[in-house]
C-alpha cells in the first residue's frame, strides 16, 4: 500500500507544481507580466490572426465574455490591436502588435524549454512504460472526477 501512496503523492505534487507555475505571471520578453489566461489569449491570436471574438472563444473553449476580458487586458498592454473591416464596421478582428509578437515568440521558447524536458524524459521511456503511464493517468483522472 505504501508504494501506491508514494505514486499518488508524486502525482499530486506535480499537479501543485504546475498550478504554481501557471498562477505566477511571467515576462515573455516585453517587460509585461502576463498571466496564463492572457498569454493563452495572445497565443490564440498569434496562431489565428484576424480572428474575431466568437472565433477566439471557440478556439480557446471559453465564453466570449472571458475572451473580452483578456482581450481588454492585452489591448491595454499594447500586445494586440483591433482591426475593423472596411466592408463591415461591426466586425472587429484582433492581431498581434510588434510587442505582442515578441511575447508570442517568448512564450513559444518558454513552452519548448518547459515541456521539452518532459518530452525528453518520455523519449527515454519504453513504449510499454508510456502506455502504462497514460492508462494510469486516465484512470486516476476518471476516479478523481467521479469523486466530485
Amino acid at each position: 500500500m505504501k508504494k501506491y501512496q508514494n505514486i499518488v503523492k508524486q502525482y499530486f505534487l506535480s499537479m501543485r507544481t504546475f498550478e504554481k507555475i501557471e498562477k505566477t505571471p511571467k515576462d515573455f520578453g516585453t517587460g509585461d507580466l502576463l498571466y496564463k489566461s492572457e498569454i493563452h489569449t495572445l497565443v490564440a491570436i498569434g496562431k489565428n490572426p484576424e480572428s474575431n471574438m466568437t472565433e477566439l472563444a471557440k478556439i480557446m473553449g471559453i465564453t466570449k465574455g472571458g475572451v473580452q476580458k483578456f482581450v481588454k487586458k492585452l489591448l491595454a498592454k499594447d500586445l494586440i490591436y483591433r482591426k475593423q473591416l472596411i466592408t463591415n464596421k461591426k466586425e472587429v478582428l484582433y492581431e498581434l502588435t510588434a510587442k505582442g509578437k515578441i511575447a508570442f515568440q517568448g512564450h513559444n521558447a518558454y513552452a519548448k524549454k518547459q515541456f521539452g524536458e518532459i518530452y525528453e524524459i518520455m523519449d527515454d521511456m519504453k513504449k510499454e512504460e508510456l502506455e502504462v503511464l497514460e492508462t494510469f493517468l486516465k484512470k486516476l483522472n476518471e476516479a478523481i472526477c467521479a469523486g466530485e
